[in-house]
């Protein structure tokens, strides 16, 4: 009985299969020809926004933009207030300089900016001789020569100098008969010199090196250069010979032939003072 109605069970599965599957395959077929040969249908609504996504990594560095163009140039600002004067510098290098003689002495003035040179005797042609120099020359005690043929050759002479002043002020001792001497001084921060005579005083702004009493030839010997001799004058030692080469005199003043009899006096010795700048 079991057996018959195994058998019959099966039978009937195989009958019911044999009906269905053709339908379902011609479902399945017709499914298919409607999805490839349908029309789009129309778009749907949008949906709702979705939420915010994670940040991303960085990208990569774009290239460099191409330089800007120049702006318009602004208005020129206001003028700043003056800054505060700075630290003056050192010194600069002593630079320049300028040379004087000082007749009468054999060293130069007691200055730190004034070196001597050399000191010597002052030196000219005879006071009665036509010929030759009419300046005054400061001598070196160490002469030099160069080629030269022994014997008295020479058509031009120069004498010592000597003091003619049996009667003045200058130096503290007789100095008359007596060779004069000399020192050439070299100011180093000047870089102009200049001899006033009639004066004992420097203009603004220049500085005294000495002052003393004019001094040159007798007037009636050869012409010669006037010269400052210091108020303080020395004599070269042991000259007391009245050998009478070159002469210093004091000069004196002839008013109204072009100096006025006032202020200049025709009985005083003129003063001279020798200023650098």
């Amino acid at each position: 009985m079991a057996t018959v109605c195994y058998l019959l069970l099966m039978w009937s599965l195989l009958s019911i299969g044999k009906t269905i599957l053709p339908l379902l395959s011609v479902s399945y077929l017709l499914i298919g020809m409607a999805q490839v040969s349908g029309p789009p249908g129309p778009p749907g609504l949008r949906g709702e926004p979705g939420q915010q996504g994670p940040i991303g990594s960085p990208g990569y560095p774009g290239l460099s933009g191409r330089d800007g163009r120049d702006g318009m140039k602004g208005e020129a600002g206001d003028v700043g207030s003056p800054g505060v004067p700075g630290v003056p510098g050192p010194p600069g290098p002593k630079c320049g300089g300028t040379v004087y003689v000082r007749w009468g002495k054999t060293s130069c003035p007691d200055d730190i900016d004034t070196q001597l040179v050399y000191s010597g005797r002052a030196g000219k042609a005879l006071y009665n001789q036509k010929g030759g120099g009419i300046n005054y020359q400061c001598f070196p005690e160490d002469p030099e020569y160069s080629h030269y043929t022994a014997g008295v050759r020479g058509r031009s002479h120069v004498y010592g100098v000597e003091y003619e002043v049996p009667i003045s002020q200058l130096g503290s001792i007789n100095l008359n008969h007596h060779n004069a001497p000399c020192a050439v001084c070299l100011a180093t921060t000047r870089v102009a010199v200049v001899m006033i005579p009639a004066k004992l005083t420097c203009p603004s702004g220049w500085i005294r090196e000495y002052n003393g009493y004019l001094m040159s030839e007798h007037r009636n010997h050869n012409s010669a250069t006037f010269e400052c001799i210091d108020h303080d004058a020395e004599a070269v030692p042991g000259t007391e010979a009245d050998i009478n080469g070159g002469l210093f005199h004091h000069v004196e003043a002839v008013c109204n032939y072009g100096l006025p009899c006032d202020p200049y006096d025709p009985e005083k010795e003129l003063t001279c003072v020798v200023c650098t700048k």
